[in-house]
C-alpha cells in the first residue's frame, strides 16, 4: 500500500488495432518496466458495453517514480513505433495515483474500475464492501490522483492530440469473472446512482497481459 499507481483508459482507431495492440505487448510495456521504480503492469480488455477499450495499471515504488528524470526521459523521447502508435489513441484518460486503501490481497481474470470526479462517498464504500462478501469477490483498492503529477508536459502526451482526461479518485474491485463482476456491480448500482450525473464512469474489463519486475523463484 502506498506505492505509485499509472491508471490509463484508451480507445485505439479501428484500423490500427493490431499494430497498437503488437506494440504493448512486444515494446511499450517492457519498455516501462525497464524504467527504475517500475514493478509491474497489467492491461485488461473491455468487456461487451464497457468503454473505452482497454485499461492499463502500472505498479510502481512510489508516485515519484512517475515524475523522476528516468521515466520523464522516456516520455520526451519516444520509439519510433511510439511515434506511430501513440496518435492512434482516442479518448485518453491518464492519472497518476497512489493507492490508498487494499482489500483482500488478491486479483483475478475480472476487473470494476469506478472513476469518480470526487472522493468516494459513505454510500460507495459501505456497498462494495457488501460486494466484496459475494462468492468470487477477491478484493478492492482505492487509488488517489497525483494531478501535479499527471499534468507534467511531455512529447508522448503531445503525440496523443488534446488533453488527457483525469479522475480524482479510482476504485479497482478484482473478481474471478465477468458473472461475479456483475454481481458485485448490481449491489452498488444503486450507491452509484447516488453520485453527481457525469461524474462516475464504471466498466468491466477482463485481463490481457500481466508482466513484472518480481524475481521468480525455482
Amino acid at each position: 500500500m502506498g506505492c505509485g499507481i499509472l491508471a490509463i483508459w484508451h480507445d485505439i482507431v479501428p484500423e490500427h488495432q493490431t499494430d497498437v495492440l503488437s506494440w504493448y505487448d512486444r515494446e511499450h510495456h517492457f519498455e516501462r518496466l525497464a524504467v527504475p521504480g517500475f514493478r509491474s503492469v497489467r492491461r485488461y480488455q473491455a468487456e461487451p458495453g464497457t468503454s473505452p477499450q482497454l485499461f492499463i495499471r502500472y505498479e510502481t515504488e512510489s508516485t515519484a517514480t512517475l515524475s523522476a528524470p528516468a521515466y520523464l526521459e522516456r516520455l520526451n523521447q519516444p520509439t519510433p513505433w511510439t511515434l506511430r502508435c501513440q496518435p492512434q489513441f482516442r479518448g485518453n484518460s491518464r492519472t497518476v495515483c497512489e493507492r490508498i486503501e487494499s482489500h483482500g490481497g488478491a486479483e483475478g481474470g475480472c476487473a470494476v474500475t469506478i472513476r469518480l470526479a470526487g472522493p468516494m462517498s459513505a454510500e460507495l464504500r459501505q456497498a462494495i464492501g457488501r460486494a466484496c462478501e459475494l462468492p468470487g469477490a477477491l478484493g478492492w483498492e482505492r487509488w488517489a490522483a497525483d494531478l501535479q503529477r499527471s499534468t507534467i508536459p511531455t512529447r508522448e502526451k503531445q503525440l496523443r492530440g488534446g488533453e488527457d482526461r483525469y479522475a480524482a479518485t479510482i476504485l479497482v474491485l478484482h473478481t474471478r469473472g465477468t458473472e461475479e463482476a456483475a454481481a458485485c456491480l448490481a449491489i452498488m448500482s444503486p450507491a452509484l446512482a447516488m453520485e453527481p450525473q457525469g461524474t462516475t464512469l464504471t466498466g468491466t474489463y477482463r485481463l490481457a497481459f500481466s508482466a513484472s519486475n518480481f524475481a521468480i523463484v525455482k
